[in-house]
């Protein structure tokens, strides 16, 4: 959801929370009926409100079909044959770097962001590792087995691995882990 659509659904809850406020009163008899009819008789005939009526149904119905959007994912192309196109998506690749990554000993978790360029893949991977290890030598270890795999498995050229340590893992030191 877009920074758009996250400002119009919260002018929306809060006119949805302001009419909810009003039915409340209303059914608990603070605000008279007499005075509710007088009020909306103001409203009658008025071609104002009646767009404000279409605009607010446009709005439900935005932030209704805005939530059932498919996820369109993408992909990478491997190879064009006789036969037709041959393609793995960005996902399934992120889940081949989580595999080798889990494998490693000395990484307790790890994030793969995977972007797509014209002549193949750029990774991030964020890692938390252990406190005893030699992080540079992790890294060049991880970035020479991810590149190799991808390549050999998935066929897709890796341009770059960037690796950055989150933080350490100490099992002695409660700590929190970063998201």
């Amino acid at each position: 959801m877009n920074i758009l659509d996250r400002i119009i659904l919260t002018i929306y809850t809060a006119c949805v929370a302001l009419a909810s406020i009003l039915l409340i009163l209303f059914s608990a008899r603070m605000i008279s009926l007499d005075v509710l009819w007088a009020r909306l008789a103001v409203f009658y005939g008025r071609w104002e409100i009646g767009a404000v009526g279409l605009a607010v149904m446009l709005i439900s119905l935005k932030l209704l079909l805005s939530g059932i959007k498919s996820r369109h994912f993408t992909e990478a192309m491997i190879h064009t044959g006789d036969l037709g196109n041959v393609s793995v998506s960005l996902n399934a690749i992120e889940n081949l770097i989580s595999k080798i990554t889990h494998d490693v000993e000395n990484v307790k978790d790890v994030k793969v962001r995977i972007k797509k360029k014209a002549n193949g893949i750029s990774v991030l991977l964020n890692l938390v590792v252990n406190y005893d290890i030699v992080i540079p030598e992790l890294s060049s270890t991880l970035q020479k087995s991810i590149k190799n795999y991808i390549e050999t498995t998935a066929g897709i050229t890796v341009n770059d691995i960037n690796v950055r340590v989150d933080n350490i893992f100490n099992p002695n030191i409660k700590q929190r882990m970063v998201k």
